[in-house]
């Protein structure tokens, strides 16, 4: 056990109306290895009722030697993003429980063709993996072919639009392709698209992936996901929220329709006494809540850990573990936002 990373912070930047960026002094600097782009900090901070909430923010930057990036949404409500956006200032101090994650630009390097797409904030873990990227490249590494897509609701949520331009003028690798889905783009701008993109429409017009990174809402990983598992059924899906879980084994463990009479699995809640039935294309906060049972939750993606439940019989298939400490996970905690049923019966302590 390594123990806590202690930061300090230097710069906030205002990103947009709701991100600010925050450059973070790491003051454990022999440790500085563990912090690779991509890489994401387990944090625990207290909301405005000050309550104590654990989050994991991406590694987007690092600027200097000893010097991380990372940015922060302020979500609606008082939680953990407001409180941050309110007492995170200049000089203060930031205690990151681990480093946890292992997605990162060096580990894309065995691959030679790659598709990112992200949704909102989400840009900061691909924009992490294009700037490691860049840097492998710069010291002489091949690097993989990258096209990123970018999709944000309205103009203003536009964050770090120019540099991704400017990198995609300076390495011919990098492609960027951003559309604005809520509001119109006028016509003549070649670098801004207007509406959703259609993944199936990506086949035509670019060369398969070999693998396909995906970051954001919970619901725009999974509708992507769908769509591009049938555009480009070889490519391997890199999962943002994947942490030490592997993700060959993940995706192998994804039970077919037919391995399971009906696709369906009876979930038990211990303290109630209540069955439910549920299927395995569906979450298991989706299926507690359609069936009237209260989870907790926030952001539906598999960071903030709201929605963590313990599992106490079964096996779930999940795609994050990143918003559970190492302790929750040994005890049998799974977020119920991003697991799945993965067999025919399983009991929740709800």
């Amino acid at each position: 056990m390594k123990g806590p990373l202690h930061f300090k912070c230097e710069h906030v930047v205002r990103m947009s109306n709701s991100v600010n960026s925050y450059w973070l002094r790491l003051l454990n600097p022999e440790r500085y290895d563990e912090c690779d782009y991509g890489k994401h900090l387990l944090v625990q901070y207290p909301d405005a009722s000050n309550k104590i909430q654990t989050r994991n923010y991406s590694i987007a930057g690092k600027p200097e030697d000893d010097l991380i990036e990372i940015a922060v949404k302020r979500q609606p409500g008082h939680g953990v993003s407001a409180s941050i956006h309110q007492s995170l200032a200049k000089h203060s101090i930031l205690v990151a429980d681990e480093v946890s994650g292992v997605l990162t630009s060096g580990s894309l390097l065995r691959y030679r063709q790659l598709l990112m797409a992200c949704g909102g904030v989400g840009i900061t873990l691909p924009l992490g993996l294009v700037r490691g990227l860049a840097a492998l490249s710069d010291r002489g590494a091949e690097v993989p072919n990258v096209h990123l897509i970018v999709c944000v609701p309205q103009f203003d949520a536009l964050i770090y639009f120019t540099e991704l331009l400017a990198l995609q003028a300076k390495y011919p690798w990098l492609s960027v392709a951003t559309f604005v889905t809520r509001e119109h783009v006028r016509a003549g701008i070649s670098y801004l698209n207007s509406g959703r993109p259609d993944p199936r429409e990506l086949a035509n017009s670019m060369a398969a992936p070999d693998a396909v990174v995906l970051c954001g809402s919970g619901k725009f990983v999974s509708d992507w996901e769908a769509e591009i598992r049938a555009s480009f059924p070889d490519a391997t899906i890199l999962d943002q929220h994947r942490s030490s879980i592997d993700v060959a084994y993940l995706d192998n463990a994804r039970p077919d329709a037919g391995d399971v009479a009906g696709n369906c699995a009876t979930l038990r809640l211990a303290n109630s006494g209540r069955f439910i039935s549920a299927s395995h294309d569906h979450t298991l906060l989706e299926t507690l809540e359609s069936n009237g049972v209260n989870v907790p939750s926030q952001c539906r993606m598999g960071i903030c850990g709201r929605c963590s439940v313990q599992l106490l019989e079964g096996e779930v298939v999940s795609t994050s573990d990143i918003g559970l400490s190492g302790v929750e996970r040994r005890r049998g905690f799974r977020l119920a936002c991003c697991s799945k049923p993965a067999g025919e019966t399983l009991t929740l302590a709800l």
